[in-house]
């Protein structure tokens, strides 16, 4: 505050004595106005703000201390000073207690006393009004925190319902995801059983590999989704040709090598209606490229097939090849550094090592049921009787019976067995 522009006011009866008091606050640097009435003075404080109010005692129209208690009562940061020549203890006390009373000045007085004294009760009005303008902005602060908590409060509560809602729908989207993966694969067991077979131990083998530190979580993710729907594109194939279609061989109608050589496209496009992230649709297609660039369809190499697609491939060699597991892995092997990715083949035969790997499926005829074989699923009639369990190992009686039940109620072309 400039100090300059404290106003004091002064009141005494006597005009020699309000002079006096008019030059010490001057000296001092306040601004000075007086007055020789008490009413007059009460009628400045309704219009105009002080610092001080300086009243001598005794005056003809009212006594000063009853002058100061009114006074306080309108503008009660003012620091009040009363004066007098009455040296009165009981004078002092009543006037301190009824008004009060900031100091209390005898006649006379000293001026470097007077002037220390308005000093101090214009440091005294400071500190009130700063305290009391800190204690509104304390308020104020306050209220906007408190109406601040409160919007927030109503924010956090908008924010949960609409996590929440967030968290139903994406729970609905995985279900409705994990439901989709599920209606594909059923979908393919029921076109093609010998795929859907194939798919179901793909996906075993592959979890277990994605389980180690070698795949990220999107990693995992595409693999377990690609090793699920790698072959889609193969449905359409007819039973009783897919292990001719998948190991290429001699007689498979050319057709149906069309079909083949294509199957990772269309794979890749089917894939796309289930699962829109698009290292999945590029995995699916690319797991028949050889890590020696003779694959199929685009002719990558090495590193340029994607990583998940270099583990893909040697999944699949494995649960489509045909061949007994040690035969199977011994192929794998063989075929490391030219058909696959050495590192793909060492995580995946660590996994081998470390677990129990699904057995491999082949189709086979009717005709072709031999003693010893064991079912990969079980045989039903056409009307959906069970007539032998998946697991069973084929004796010589059963096998007749197949036979027999064939020729008079035709089975389905196509029989699952373990390799």
């Amino acid at each position: 505050m400039n100090p300059a522009k404290h106003l004091i006011l002064t009141v005494d009866d006597d005009p020699l004595i309000l002079k006096v008091l008019d030059d010490l606050v001057t000296r001092a640097g306040y601004q000075s106005i007086s007055t020789t009435s008490a009413e007059q003075a009460l009628r400045l404080a309704v219009d105009r703000k002080f610092a001080v109010v300086i009243a001598d005692h005794n005056m003809p129209d009212m006594m000063g201390a009853d002058l100061l208690s009114r006074f306080a009562q309108c503008q009660p940061n003012a620091s009040r000073i009363l004066i007098t020549g009455i040296k009165s203890l009981d004078v002092v006390a009543a006037a301190v207690n009824s008004g009060e009373i900031f100091r209390f000045v005898t006649k006379p007085w000293i001026s470097a006393e007077m002037i220390a004294t308005l000093h101090n009760a214009v440091q005294r009005f400071e500190l009130i009004e700063s305290n009391r303008a800190l204690e509104k902005t304390t308020l104020e602060l306050n209220q906007k925190l408190s109406e601040a908590n409160t919007q927030l409060d109503r924010q956090l509560k908008l924010l949960a319902a609409d996590k929440k809602e967030i968290d139903e729908a994406h729970d609905a989207l995985k279900t409705n995801f994990g439901r989709s993966l599920e209606l594909c694969q059923r979908i393919l067991t029921t076109f093609n059983p010998l795929l859907g077979e194939q798919a179901k131990s793909a996906m075993k083998i592959c979890k277990i590999m994605a389980d180690t530190q070698y795949f990220d979580e999107e990693q995992k993710h595409v693999l377990d989704v690609s090793a699920r729907l790698y072959d889609i594109g193969l449905a359409a194939v007819p039973p009783g040709f897919m292990s001719a279609v998948q190991n290429n061989a001699e007689d498979t109608p050319p057709e149906l090598k069309t079909v083949f050589l294509n199957h990772t496209i269309h794979g890749q496009t089917l894939a796309s209606f289930v699962d829109l992230l698009k290292p999945v649709g590029d995995t699916i297609r690319a797991h028949h490229e050889r890590y020696d660039g003779s694959g199929f369809p685009d002719g990558l190499a090495g590193e340029m097939i994607p990583w998940t697609a270099r583990c893909l491939a040697v999944v699949v060699y494995y649960v489509t090849c045909g061949l007994p597991r040690e035969q199977a892995v011994d192929r794998i092997l063989e075929q490391s550094g030219t058909a696959f990715d050495p590192d793909a083949t060492r995580l995946f035969l660590r996994c081998a090592q470390a677990t129990h790997l699904p057995r491999s499926v082949r189709e086979v005829m009717v005709d072709e049921l031999e003693v010893g074989m064991q079912l990969a699923t079980g045989i039903y009639s056409p009307t959906g009787v069970l007539l032998v369990a998946e697991g069973y190992h084929l004796e010589e009686n059963t096998i007749k019976k197949i036979r027999n039940y064939n020729i008079s109620s035709s089975l389905p072309r196509q029989l699952l067995v373990f390799c």
